[in-house]
């Protein structure tokens, strides 16, 4: 619960996008690894970690 802030399209029709926060990798890992598509091999998942330097005030909690 709160791990995933959003979530949406990537366009053109290139799959999609989630934002997850205050997990941990292999945690992480584990969680998309169930997921339905993932686990069926229908699809692939790549995870990239951010690190925020500047961000609007609104996401201040981003930058911990």
């Amino acid at each position: 619960t709160g791990v995933f802030l959003m979530t949406g399209s990537l366009q053109p029709k290139l799959g999609g996008a989630i934002m997850a926060y205050n997990t941990s990798l292999p945690d992480l890992e584990a969680r998309v690894g169930e997921d339905p598509f993932v686990a069926e091999n229908i699809a692939t998942a790549e995870i990239y970690e951010i690190t925020p330097a500047k961000t609007d005030d609104r996401l201040d909690f981003l930058l911990g």
